[in-house]
């Protein structure tokens, strides 16, 4: 047992001066003495509950003996509740927890199970600041799903991981155990079609520091990712490897596809058993990854960053002087805040910035020039739908195409993510406007709603939320159901940065603020919405500040009108010019000097 030998072998090695005879008598004494009676200190504790655990290892026959696992599980209890502020408190708790499950594969007692789960459990509660934290909730919810038959008590504790721990290194781990979950239990009720599933595609984007590989499934698939170290006897480079499970490679998909794009040499896919295809992605270097599924198509999604170049020096760097959050500012208590900046937000709440304060691009004095418009929808995707048949892709792509026309005469360098009635998919959009470095996103889109009288215009960034009809909207736009939303909440939970989200709703508001001044003052009568927060997936893993603009309810007869006239249309791309003209004046302080 390494994991409980490890730290008694390097404390008896400091000792080798030791005699053999007074090594012997010391051993014998540390593993009958009590802990808290016969140690000074909690290191003196801790080495001696290790000690017991090596003599209980060596000896076959106290292994059959229930008191003496009892009796070294009781050591490393007292240890934490006798130095409950030491560094070895939550390594003894561990520990014994893993004693507890070790106990049960001898006693093959369920309850031996539960006190090992139990005292993971206790150990993240009570302990969640320790680097142990996040691998004994992941523990916990692996004996549930794999040995207690309890899976939602294991959802729960992998959900935990994930919004408890984002940079933990189990995060990765229990979002591929809730896919797992989430894929057994589509099929057992019969959402999710049975057999072995085809690997139809697998496409990539790259920029300098950022690579996005998506490989198409033809139904959800289980998955699994490891990295392997490079091995320069065998030619071979670092490695992402992806496993998945209960599946086949399509005839037409190339095993190797050359990428060279300095993050990927190669992308190689082979059928590397009967019913599991393994997916190896070769390295240029050491790199970062992320991966995660996504539905309506189904396939999996991997962003693959160069190593130091993951956004956290860059976001530790924004948060030193970024401007107070919107509860701050607007004094309002009903916004929830977790420890990792993510904010949930109450049904009905706004969120509002206020435009005197410097925006975090002022303060690293950074400019904008390059911004993606992306025309919503498009292709076999026709989006919302009028009631005399107008649909919603011809609309944005109308307003998309001019509003990119009047933002080159401003001397933006301009791109659209289509200029044609073409489908693209909605991780492929964030992808271009990060493969064209982007300084700003901005998605064109047209809202509905089954009550047709309704009207008017709001405006979205990326975050969480727990308004009902805001996640109605991005039910709507990711084409999918709202069940899958709360999927998506724990991906964005672990990859969005705070700094972005503030950003993203400075810019939000200075666009929301810029359209609708425009639209009133020419006649418009439709209602405010304003600023809104939901979870997008054509806004996830956008490294630039992102929005999405709902221009009206093309449901709605006046609204639909509207949007069809040309001189409407060019109201509206009005004030979306004036509102990135706003957003940018607020990004030149830091080269102005302006008084704030």
């Amino acid at each position: 047992m390494d994991y409980l030998t490890r730290d008694v072998m390097d404390y008896i090695m400091k000792l080798r001066w030791v005699t053999a005879t007074t090594l012997l008598f010391l051993v014998l004494v540390l593993a009958v003495s009590s802990p808290v009676q016969g140690a000074s200190s909690a290191a003196e504790a801790f080495q001696s509950a290790n000690l017991a655990a090596v003599e209980l290892f060596r000896d076959a026959d106290r292994k059959k003996d229930r008191v003496s696992w009892m009796a070294v599980i009781h050591k490393y209890l007292s240890v934490s509740k006798a130095f409950p502020q030491s560094k070895f408190a939550p390594k003894a708790d561990y520990k014994a927890a893993k004693l507890y499950e070790e106990l049960s594969r001898f006693s093959s007692r369920p309850k031996d199970l539960e006190r090992a789960a139990e005292t993971y459990l206790d150990l993240a509660d009570k302990y969640p600041s320790s680097g142990l934290a996040d691998d004994a909730l992941y523990l916990a919810a692996q004996i549930y799903n794999n040995k207690l038959s309890s899976k939602q008590k294991a959802i729960s504790l992998y959900q935990r991981v994930i919004t408890d721990f984002p940079d933990g290194d189990q995060v990765q781990l229990a979002r591929e155990q809730l896919n797992s979950l989430n894929v057994e239990k589509r099929a057992a009720t019969g959402v999710s079609s049975a057999g072995v599933g085809l690997i139809r595609t697998v496409r990539q984007w790259s920029d300098r520091d950022y690579t996005r590989v998506v490989i198409d499934l033809e139904k959800d698939i289980s998955f699994t990712t490891f990295s392997l170290p490079a091995d320069p006897k065998a030619a071979k480079p670092d490695r992402v490897i992806i496993d998945l499970s209960n599946a086949k490679v399509s005839p037409e998909l190339s095993a190797r596809m050359p990428v060279n794009d300095g993050i990927l040499t190669y992308i190689r896919v082979s059928q590397f058993r009967s019913n599991k295809v393994r997916v190896v992605l070769d390295l240029a270097q050491k790199s970062s990854y992320r991966a995660f599924p996504l539905e309506s198509p189904s396939r999996l999604v991997l962003d693959i960053s160069r190593e130091g170049s993951s956004g956290k020096a860059l976001s530790s760097a924004m948060n030193q002087g970024s401007p107070a959050t919107p509860a701050e500012e607007t004094g309002k208590k009903n916004v929830a805040r977790s420890d990792n900046g993510i904010r949930k937000v109450p049904k009905g709440t706004k969120s509002q910035m206020s435009d005197d304060v410097p925006s975090i691009a002022a303060q690293l004095s950074l400019r904008v020039s390059r911004i993606v418009i992306d025309a919503g929808h498009g292709g076999k995707d026709p989006g919302a739908i009028g009631p005399l048949g107008t649909q919603e892709k011809d609309l944005t792509l109308a307003i998309s195409r001019q509003l990119a026309r009047r933002l080159r005469l401003e001397g933006f360098d301009v791109y659209l993510t289509r200029d044609s009635d073409v489908f693209l998919t909605l991780e492929e959009r964030t992808a271009f406007a990060n493969r064209k470095k982007a300084d700003l996103f901005v998605s064109i889109h047209m809202n509905a709603h089954r009550d047709q009288s309704i009207q008017g215009i709001e405006t979205y960034f990326l975050n969480l939320t727990t308004d009902s009809s805001a996640i109605e909207v991005a039910a709507r736009e990711n084409a999918t159901t709202s069940k899958s939303i709360s999927d998506l909440q724990l991906i964005i939970n672990d990859l969005m940065l705070n700094s972005k989200i503030n950003e993203s709703s400075r810019f939000a508001n200075c666009i929301h603020k810029c359209v609708m001044s425009s639209a009133l003052t020419n006649g418009y009568r439709g209602r405010d919405h304003g600023v809104k927060q939901a979870p997008f997936y054509v806004l996830l893993g956008a490294k630039m500040p992102s929005i999405l603009v709902e221009l009206g309810f093309i449901t709605n007869s006046t609204d639909n009108s509207l949007l069809q006239s040309e001189s409407y249309q060019s109201t509206l791309i009005d004030g979306i010019a004036k509102g990135i003209n706003k957003y940018i004046m607020n990004t030149t302080y830091a080269y102005t000097g302006r008084k704030q």
